[in-house]
């Protein structure tokens, strides 16, 4: 597979990319869109996700979303959901650009945060093909009210912090241990977070204050309903971070829907031997859709021995 440096226009900035194509395809490809969850980039585990699909016959596109990572964008470490639909929709509108990439085959994939712009995109844009959700978070209300605003000390501090950067400059902890000063504080999240950067990362541990209390208004799975493509759900059955619920309903609502359950928590899709397992199922997913409706029709053939984890 070729992997070559890309750059596309979002808004006033631009979002820096990698591409994967194949080098074994003759004609025009599949691409899947890919993203990470909320402060994470490119670097951080996506690696083996884009090569699997690549191998596959697919081309893939992995940008980083502005304000984090390579990209461009200031105030640094912002994250509004708002801008990184922005983000993803840009991105979309770049991959159907691209030669010998077929714009009428793009699928969305999100893991996290960024699975909620994947729904968003694929429910205002009849074009997508296909979108492939990892632990999706779905519910903002059902995080901040069990999570930050279950910690009266601790979203007092966040709502302050939130305040001074409506006026300058403030920031927060992405992540903490429980107990702590932070947006994330459930059990092994800050530990999780650790896992998959590492040592050297360049993964920041901070975030644009004010976007914050916003996120409670996050609520990508209103979108389900209006989703007609066909969709891959991945879950961990020990994800503490996002709403179990949500995602059965988000199963329920959309008539395309196929799920997968684990038995990992929320960050294990990016270490140890999960990838490997995780990404054969999104394989022999985007495989089965040139049954149906010959959405991957170019792919070589991918099977996966080892089922549900």
């Amino acid at each position: 597979m070729d992997r070559i440096d890309v750059a596309f226009p979002s808004s006033s900035a631009k979002c820096a990319a990698w591409l994967y194509y194949p080098t074994t395809a003759d004609c025009n490809v599949p691409c899947v869109v890919m993203a990470h969850g909320i402060s994470l980039t490119r670097h951080h585990g996506l690696t083996p996700y884009a090569e699997a699909f690549a191998r596959a016959g697919v081309a893939v596109l992995v940008y980083d979303h502005r304000f984090i990572g390579d990209s461009e964008g200031q105030p640094r470490q912002q994250i509004r959901p708002t801008e990184q639909l922005e983000d993803r929709r840009s991105a979309v509108a770049f991959a159907r650009t691209l030669d010998r990439i077929d714009p009428n085959r793009i699928i969305v994939w999100g893991y996290s945060l960024s699975a909620g712009t994947a729904i968003s995109a694929a429910a205002t844009d009849p074009r997508i093909a296909g979108a492939i959700l990892l632990c999706p978070l779905l519910d903002g209300r059902w995080r901040s009210n069990r999570g930050l605003w279950a910690q009266p000390r601790n979203a007092a501090w966040i709502t302050g912090q939130a305040i001074k950067d409506s006026l300058g400059t403030a920031v927060v902890p992405v992540a903490a241990q429980p107990g702590s000063h932070g947006v994330l504080t459930f059990p092994g999240e800050l530990d999780g977070f650790h896992s998959i950067t590492g040592p050297g990362s360049p993964w920041r541990n901070e975030i644009r204050a004010a976007p914050v209390p916003g996120y409670s208004l996050y609520r990508p799975l209103t979108n389900a309903r209006k989703l007609n493509c066909p969709i891959l759900i991945q879950a961990g059955d020990r994800d503490v971070t996002v709403s179990p619920r949500a995602i059965d309903k988000l199963a329920e609502r959309v008539t395309n829907a196929v799920v997968r359950r684990y038995d990992i928590d929320h960050f294990q899709p990016f270490y140890g031997d999960h990838p490997q397992h995780i990404a054969a199922d999104q394989t022999d997913w985007l495989k089965s859709l040139a049954c149906a409706s010959e959405v991957t029709s170019n792919l070589i053939p991918v099977t996966n021995p080892h089922g549900n984890i």
